[in-house]
């Protein structure tokens, strides 16, 4: 019996002392709360400890306002309630929490690391273009040739929440929103599925490419240099849109590899062939 009792004060003591009580704080508190009031000498005598740590201790448990000091002839002590004490270091320990998270947040690094993920499958890949259409605030890039309908529902709440979205196709898409900013190379609506090319650029930060094709596979990232470049490809696509729109005599090509093997380049120059 007894050693079931000194098992039960080890542990309450253990405990007390997670809430930075001393080993000798928690037994002359359980020994108050056990005997009501006590003087030093009688408490050093029960726990069979030096007066100088139980007086040390008293001090300790009297200043942080766990124990009062009872007047009279000689000094006594009394333990406060538990229910009191536990009120105490709750709100105590809330309100340095919340101080705590203020300061350390001021103190933390907040330039975020740069990383580059691969993500493979089809549906993991339209996945995260969805999440990131959702966490756009400002402006969407996107040069697609996939049906739009595919992101039509984040497409929508991004723009009815303030988000410009400006998107590139070869062949015409239907639009999902009368806002969506929609400029394509041909006027013809696009009739070559599955589709094949997806680029996302969301508020300057975070860009995404997949190819769907033999495998479906891409690339996320916050890299800035790589945001810069996908997002540069976006712009030059619809700038070199409307420059050979408007100039169609004007028409640059280098024969490059990129050239011989883009569909779109060759059908333009098929085109030109029969129009001279």
């Amino acid at each position: 019996m007894n050693s079931f009792k000194g098992h039960l004060v080890s542990d309450v003591v253990s405990k007390l002392m997670d809430f930075g009580f001393t080993k000798t704080d928690s037994l002359v508190y359980i020994t108050l709360l056990k005997n009501g009031r006590s003087s030093g000498y009688k408490i050093a005598k029960d726990i069979s400890l030096s007066r100088s740590s139980v007086y040390s201790s008293i001090d300790n448990l009297y200043h942080n306002g766990f124990i009062f000091l009872s007047d009279g002839e000689t000094k006594e002590y009394e333990a406060k309630s538990p229910e009191l004490i536990f009120s105490q270091i709750e709100k105590k320990t809330m309100s340095n929490i919340a101080i705590l998270k203020k300061e350390l947040a001021k103190m933390a690094l907040h330039e975020e690391k740069e990383f580059v993920y691969n993500v493979s499958g089809y549906e993991n890949l339209v996945q995260k273009a969805k999440e990131l259409i959702n966490q756009a605030n400002v402006e969407i890039y996107l040069n697609s040739d996939f049906r739009l309908d595919l992101f039509k529902r984040e497409l929508c709440e991004a723009i009815e929440r303030g988000v410009r979205v400006i998107g590139f196709s070869f062949n015409r898409l239907e639009t999902p929103h009368e806002k969506m900013e929609m400029y394509s190379r041909s006027e013809e609506s696009e009739q070559e599925y599955p589709s094949h090319r997806f680029m996302l650029v969301v508020d300057m930060k975070l860009a995404f490419v997949f190819s769907h094709r033999a495998e479906s596979t891409g690339l996320f990232t916050n890299n800035k240099l790589m945001v810069k470049m996908i997002s540069e490809h976006i712009h030059s696509d619809i700038y070199l849109t409307e420059y050979e729109r408007n100039n169609p005599d004007l028409r640059t090509r280098i024969n490059t590899i990129h050239e011989q093997s883009n569909e779109m380049v060759q059908d333009d120059i098929l085109k030109d062939g029969v129009r001279s």
